[in-house]
């Protein structure tokens, strides 16, 4: 099935074309005809006729909360007491539009999207997160390494979110049974996905408050020396809370030397593709670089088959990202568009 995959234009561009290229890709994604027919699916009615910028405002503003299931479902709270992607339910509005969902899911990028645009990448980025991502991102990077067989840098970001207890058994466990932070699962993921790989350099800045805390880790692996591996996790830009996705890449870019023009590849799992693309052109556009994004499909994410082996897979997890999604393109135009004509 084609797919409305949204594409970063080419950093060689003037800022401003590139932006309003950044606008278009946005607009063929929400223009899409099975994105048009799910909105009206569950009660809305975009103006086809509208700006680009126009219907994302209204998407956000007057729409896409109905999709946010994270919010309204008490059920998908971990024993911690924080929202969790995995734990979420159907409601009966969801099973009834189950296969329209999963089509539209494929068509718009969040599933299938496991082979990079770019033929020779300068980066790969394995992105931390729940359960066996830590491990099925790094997979990805190294896989795509062997692909291209050329000089690369390896650069896992990840942050020091405690792990829940919903996480480990027969998930982080299988792979990092010792692991107490996302961080620490994400340095066993690149251990097992690249081994073997040796450590040989660590900048490790502990602060009184953890969440100013970072560290920065180097290892090699003499099988493939064409290639660097690292692990980062960031401190956060915001004293009272963890780091999140954009203080790991805002800290990246401030502590690695990254070329103008350079080629980045996210990787993460196939759900959360669109959404992380489009975070990443904020970084694009500020970076003078080209971001892709790439992820391992759903299936991957479970070791054992149980009861539980479709969680975060279920339509009402693309629905969530979905959602995701265009609250990522409204702050971009907020940030990018509306700002200039202010």
């Amino acid at each position: 099935m084609k797919n409305s995959r949204i594409i970063c234009p080419d950093a060689r561009l003037p800022r401003e074309e590139r932006i309003a290229c950044v606008v278009k890709e946005f607009d063929k994604w929400i223009s899409d005809p099975y994105f048009v027919e799910l909105v009206q699916r569950f009660g809305g009615t975009m103006d086809a006729s509208a700006p680009a910028t126009d219907k994302i405002k209204w998407l956000k503003e007057e729409f896409v909360d109905i999709w946010d299931y994270r919010k309204r479902q008490k059920s998908a709270l971990t024993k911690e007491g924080e929202a969790a992607r995995w734990l979420l339910k159907n409601n009966e509005q969801v099973e009834a539009q189950k296969e329209f969902i999963y089509r539209t899911a494929e068509r718009l990028g969040l599933i299938g999207t496991d082979t990079s645009v770019f033929a020779c990448p300068d980066y790969y980025l394995p992105l931390g997160g729940a359960r066996m991502s830590n491990l099925r991102r790094c997979e990805i990077a190294k896989n795509e390494t062997e692909r291209i067989r050329k000089p690369v840098s390896v650069v896992a970001l990840a942050g020091m979110r405690p792990i829940s207890e919903s996480e480990r058994n027969g998930y982080i466990d299988t792979y990092a049974p010792d692991a107490v932070t996302e961080y620490d699962a994400i340095i066993e993921g690149m251990k097992h996905a690249f081994a073997p790989l040796k450590q040989v350099k660590e900048q490790h800045v502990e602060n009184e408050n953890p969440n100013l805390s970072y560290d920065i880790r180097e290892f090699e692996n003499a099988d493939r020396q064409e290639l660097k591996f690292y692990t980062v996790a960031a401190p956060s830009t915001v004293p009272e809370r963890r780091a999140n996705s954009a203080d790991c890449f805002k800290f990246f870019f401030e502590t690695f030397d990254i070329p103008q023009y350079a080629k980045l590849v996210n990787c993460t799992s196939q759900i959360y593709c669109t959404y992380q693309q489009v975070r990443a052109l904020f970084f694009a556009i500020d970076y003078g670089v080209e971001f892709d994004t790439i992820g391992f499909p759903f299936i991957l994410n479970n070791v054992t088959i149980d009861e539980n082996s479709h969680q975060l897979s279920e339509p009402v997890n693309y629905l969530q990202e979905m959602k995701a999604t265009i609250d990522a393109m409204y702050d971009f135009v907020n940030q990018y568009v509306c700002s200039q004509e202010k």
